[in-house]
């Protein structure tokens, strides 16, 4: 017997079985469209997450300030990334000299260098006219932290140059700052006159000139949104903090085309040169690769433990196919003795039974493949980063049917071959 009319006999038991076959397919269907499904929002999940973290600067550098007596150990335990593990003095923080001068010393080299991170208060936001205050962060900022945080105005505008330069007390706040004090009203809050509190009691007043768009993604294991934060001129933090002008940490952002560990390692060097005859305090440079790795090493995981719940689902579902087979193989007792009686071999009842089954592995992981593919895309597009099934899951997951037909089907395909023609004919 041909191939052609191995699948032909299959095709036509299949249809002549409707209910059967589709208890067969159940199996396969269930496992590889649990597999394309969370392997395709898996990867969803993977390119939100690090377009989130890319959005927050992720791959920016960071120049902290440390102690001298602090050593390669201690900073590896270190778990405050961005933050300075030691009061440091006025006098030996970062100042805006040292800021300008780098921007200067690296031109093409150094996209911004970002006053912000190391720049942030804790305090209460008030208006005039609202009876309570609410809870908030203040940032004090420069125009290129702005720019590295992609900010866009919702309404009004976001901080300039000459606000820094004409210590303006101005000030850009989220759309939940707005929620909070204006009851979501963006026009309401523009030109309105702000308070704000520091936790120890200093106070100053802003004037609201612009609301910014909430650019963070709500999808992703990372989410940098949701947050009441208003964005003030670096200069106007003299007024509710002992600073001026210095600080512990700034980012740097290497321009786009650049050798990341080049740049790191220039502005090293501008530091060393900048701290030579400080005894007590030193910049050290810090990345995030390590958080990065550690990220992805994370979803490497899950990835492996998703995989092993699939492996398992389809195990379930190729034990499912041999026992349906084997069902199959019983009553069609009669039918294999009656082709054994007209000169069938051994091989060719065999073959056909295993096409049968690689075809039943085959048909399911199809519509595994296209069930999978498009819980995938529809969940992947709830998320904000919609993706297509990756090309080799989906090979991967036809041949591994393919190979599930094979493998569960060859037993009852083989018990088939062997049965006596006469015991078959005899079988009621």
């Amino acid at each position: 017997m041909s191939l052609a009319e191995s699948i032909k006999l299959a095709l036509t038991s299949l249809r002549s079985n409707k209910m059967r076959a589709l208890l067969t397919l159940l199996g396969v269907i269930i496992g590889i469209s649990s597999v394309i499904a969370i392997v395709t929002l898996g990867n969803a999940l993977q390119a939100q997450t690090l377009q989130n973290l890319a959005d927050a600067g992720i791959n920016d550098l960071t120049a902290q300030v440390k102690s001298r007596t602090t050593n390669e150990e201690e900073e590896e335990d270190e778990n405050s990334y961005g933050t300075s593990p030691v009061e440091v003095d006025q006098s030996s923080k970062i100042s805006a000299d040292m800021v300008s001068d780098l921007k200067r010393r690296f031109p093409g080299q150094i996209a911004g260098v970002g006053i912000g991170s190391a720049a942030q208060y804790q305090g209460t936001i008030s208006t005039p006219a609202q009876v309570g205050t609410k809870n908030i962060t203040l940032n004090a900022v420069n125009t290129d932290f702005i720019t590295m945080k992609k900010l866009k105005p919702a309404v009004g505008r976001l901080l300039t140059e000459e606000d820094i330069e004409g210590d303006r007390q101005v000030t850009v706040i989220s759309p939940k700052a707005v929620q909070q004090l204006f009851h979501g009203n963006n026009n309401a809050a523009l030109g309105a006159e702000v308070d704000f509190t520091s936790t120890d009691g200093r106070n100053t007043s802003f004037v609201v000139v612009g609301v910014y768009e909430e650019t963070a993604s709500k999808g992703g294991l990372v989410n940098f949104g949701d947050e009441s934060i208003m964005y003030v001129p670096w200069p106007s933090e003299s007024r509710f903090a002992n600073a001026d002008g210095a600080w512990d940490s700034v980012s740097v952002r290497p321009a786009p085309g650049t050798d990341d560990g080049q740049v790191k390692q220039k502005v090293q060097e501008f530091f060393d040169q900048q701290y030579e005859n400080d005894v007590y305090y030193r910049v050290a440079m810090k990345d995030a690769k390590k958080e990065l790795a550690s990220f992805n090493q994370q979803l490497s995981t899950v990835s492996m433990f998703v995989s092993a719940i699939g492996g398992i689902s389809l195990l379930v579902g190729g034990i499912g196919v041999m026992n349906i087979m084997l069902v199959t193989v019983t009553e069609r007792t009669r039918e294999i003795g009656v082709r054994k009686a007209l000169g069938a071999t051994r091989n060719a009842i065999r073959i056909q039974f295993v096409v049968e089954a690689m075809i039943v592995g085959l048909l399911g992981g199809i519509i595994g493949v296209i069930l999978g593919g498009a819980i995938g895309m529809i969940g992947s597009a709830m998320m904000g980063a919609f993706v297509y099934p990756p090309i080799s899951g989906v090979l991967i997951a036809l041949f591994f049917s393919l190979g599930i037909g094979l493998f569960f089907g060859y037993y009852p395909a083989n018990k088939a071959a062997k049965l006596n023609p006469i015991d078959a004919l005899r079988y009621e």
